[in-house]
């Protein structure tokens, strides 16, 4: 007897259908590593237990201590858990805290020609997928991003966040 596909699974199969992937790849914009990654097994370790736990995770800390190479190797490393993708958002040239949610989606690759506002945009394509956005280098929109957060929290069930920053996301 067949069973009927859950809302993940109906996703995920348009996904592939659109992006061309088959089973065992990944969906998401994680760049390449370049280098080696040594150490730092402990906190990777914690990420994870973290991340298993809890919706919003904020690695903090001061500038260049690793956050984001740690961020991107955790996040890599736990793409399996995350079949709908793992995406990253790259905010430290962003100025404007107002165009966040554009920053967001269009780091996810969305390309709304609608008027609706991009975090409607957003929490539609993130509703319903099990899915990790890594939101980097958070601390000089640090309100803007905890609200962004809170809100994609509220909105989709499934989603867990991965920030960095200098200062948590409160």
């Amino acid at each position: 007897m067949a069973t009927a596909a859950t809302p993940g699974e109906r996703a995920r199969g348009v996904m592939a259908e659109i992006t061309g992937l088959r089973s065992g790849e990944h969906l998401g914009n994680l760049p390449a590593e370049i280098s080696s990654f040594i150490g730092r097994r402990e906190e990777l370790a914690e990420i994870e237990r973290l991340l298993s736990g809890s919706r919003l995770v904020t690695l903090t800390g001061v500038a260049g201590v690793g956050k984001t190479r740690t961020a991107l190797r955790a996040a890599s490393e736990l793409r399996a858990a995350f079949p709908d993708g793992v995406w990253l958002a790259e905010l430290s040239g962003l100025e404007d805290s107002g165009l966040l949610a554009y920053a967001v989606a269009h780091a996810l690759g969305l390309r709304d020609q609608t008027t609706r506002p991009p975090l409607d945009v957003l929490t539609g394509f993130l509703s319903g997928r099990r899915a990790l956005l890594v939101l980097d280098t958070c601390e000089h929109l640090l309100d803007a991003c905890a609200l962004l957060a809170e809100v994609l929290l509220a909105a989709c069930p499934w989603l867990r966040i991965l920030a960095t920053s200098r200062r948590p996301l409160n």
